[in-house]
């Protein structure tokens, strides 16, 4: 659980408040074969199917999927069986998961994209030797040199005007493809709408791409390689060599990563995965090493055999109130039925007053013309998940053992 907090007046934070939800044994057995014969089979059959749709590589692309694509998938699993019963709130709490667990895999893939074709960029147009640079330009060292210490002394000026200069051939040019302007001036527009200071890297980088003058180009990639200096020593050209080779390297690395990037599969809280990797490694010969490496890492990765976590937000507490013995006791949407009893230390019992203080007064502003918003509750986010019980064994142990002494 979780409320809001003020920190020193500059904004709301979070802080998360954990504590154990007591049942009886038959309520328990209950919500664990819902949660381990529905939600968590469901979770892991829409993690297999979001990857295996046509579009899932122009999602690559993108680097994000909607919540709609999930949705609209996850009704396509569900049509027609038991799962579409389940309650608005845990489809909605699957699809949430399934969405952030594809946020954050898209991400560090386009993580890892970003910097590869960085190093490419790099590779092939900036890490060029002093005697390229000039063939290239069709100038002799001095000048380009000149033209860079031109440019570092107000590399934003040059941007801007090479910018504008674009920006007049666009307007002059109707016939000039809308993409290929776009695409010029992709970088320096979204900088530029974000309000995000650049460094001198990124403005360099932004000038390299938008200029049309060689002399321009050349001089820029004399400053990107070396690390936007002028000097007037002698190229060492084994060096040179050198950096080109760990570049390749870098991307030869890169995308391996890419390739080998693990898709998300879910928990194996049935065992499945790991016996057929235990089945392949005694009765079946590898195909490569890859494969070899693929069963080794399925048999001994630690993957967690407990059902994936269910959300709820503040409007899906459907009951708070205090029994006869002055226990809080919740129950929530979808599960009406299930009443549970909040178990937690004094350190943390006024939260819990203050969550049934908030939630009595909400109630009682439905029966008025002013309903009060439960976007203003103290309790914003609520998780239920199942936890091992060998930790809090420890803990009590521990605990004894202090007592005792």
């Amino acid at each position: 659980m979780s409320r809001n907090s003020k920190n020193n007046s500059k904004g709301s934070t979070l802080k998360t408040i954990r504590c154990h939800l007591d049942a009886s044994e038959d309520v328990l057995r209950k919500i664990w074969e819902e949660m381990t014969q529905k939600n968590t089979p469901l979770i892991i059959q829409l993690l297999k199917s979001v990857s295996e749709q046509p579009e899932f590589e122009a999602n690559k692309e993108k680097g994000y999927i909607t919540n709609k694509e999930i949705t609209k998938l996850r009704e396509s699993i569900t049509e027609n069986s038991e799962l579409e019963k389940q309650s608005g709130r845990l489809r909605s709490s699957v699809d949430s998961f399934v969405k952030q667990v594809y946020s954050s895999w898209l991400t560090l893939y386009q993580k890892r994209e970003k910097q590869k074709e960085g190093k490419e960029y790099f590779l092939n147009n900036i890490l060029k030797s002093d005697v390229e640079l000039v063939e290239e330009s069709s100038c002799d060292l001095q000048t380009i040199r000149s033209k860079a210490q031109e440019i570092l002394s107000q590399p934003e000026e040059f941007l801007k005007k090479i910018n504008n200069l674009n920006n007049k051939q666009t307007k002059s040019s109707p016939k000039r493809s809308k993409k290929n302007s776009e695409k010029q001036n992709s970088v320096t527009k979204q900088d530029a709408d974000k309000n995000i200071p650049k460094t001198v890297n990124e403005i360099l980088y932004d000038i390299h791409r938008n200029t049309q003058e060689v002399v321009i180009r050349c001089a820029v990639s004399y400053l990107l390689k070396n690390n936007n200096k002028v000097s007037e020593l002698e190229e060492d050209i084994k060096k040179l060599e050198k950096r080109r080779t760990e570049k390749e390297v870098q991307i030869r690395r890169l995308e391996k990563e890419i390739q080998n990037s693990r898709l998300p599969n879910g928990r194996d809280i049935t065992g499945e995965i790991y016996n057929e990797a235990f089945d392949n490694l005694i009765n079946q010969v590898p195909k490569n090493n890859e494969e070899y490496k693929e069963w080794i890492d399925n048999l001994s990765k630690k993957v967690s055999n407990l059902p994936y976590p269910i959300s709820y937000l503040y409007g899906d507490l459907t009951g708070c109130y205090k029994n006869e013995k002055g226990h809080i006791i919740v129950y929530f949407n979808g599960w009406a039925n299930y009443k549970f009893k909040i178990c937690c230390n004094q350190r943390q019992r006024h939260f819990f007053e203050r969550f049934l203080e908030d939630y009595k007064t909400f109630k009682e502003s439905e029966k008025g013309e002013g309903k009060l918003s439960g976007s203003l509750s103290t309790l914003r986010f609520i998780q239920l998940l199942w936890q091992h019980n060998h930790e809090q064994n420890k803990v009590q142990l521990r605990r004894k053992e202090e007592r005792e002494k």
